[in-house]
């Protein structure tokens, strides 16, 4: 399966806010993922697990549907992705460890400024050179 590009098409304005006919523009990705880019005034995007979600949330009884632009297309052996579900969990990484303190400016620094390399801007202890 490959990226799939969809719109979301009103038949009927349920909230009274987006009107009827096109409101939405989509992917769904190889992993069943979706992201959704609303139209109108105020764009917004959303990310969703997958299209099953999007229609639940958005459908309101079929009063707004699925268009698929794209085919949908069999599997696809070289972009062949595993099940989120069955991948190990993997924590995040510590962003901030280091293995040594390193000097932002070194050739402006003539004093220690903190543990971070430089004062905080609200402090009295900054140095402008």
């Amino acid at each position: 399966m490959s990226s799939r590009r969809f719109r979301l098409i009103r038949h009927q304005d349920v909230s009274g806010v987006s009107g009827t006919g096109p409101v939405a523009e989509g992917v769904q990705f190889t992993d069943g993922a979706v992201a959704l880019r609303w139209y109108g005034d105020y764009p917004t995007t959303t990310v969703w697990d997958g299209i099953e979600s999007v229609v639940a949330i958005h459908g309101h009884g079929g009063a707004t549907v699925v268009e698929w632009l794209d085919p949908e297309a069999g599997p696809d052996p070289d972009l062949r992705l595993p099940p989120r579900e069955s991948l190990p969990p993997r924590p995040w990484p510590d962003l901030h460890a280091t293995t040594e303190r390193q000097d932002p400016d070194p050739l402006h620094s003539d004093r220690d400024l903190g543990p971070h390399g430089a004062a905080p801007p609200w402090s009295s202890e900054r140095v402008f050179r």
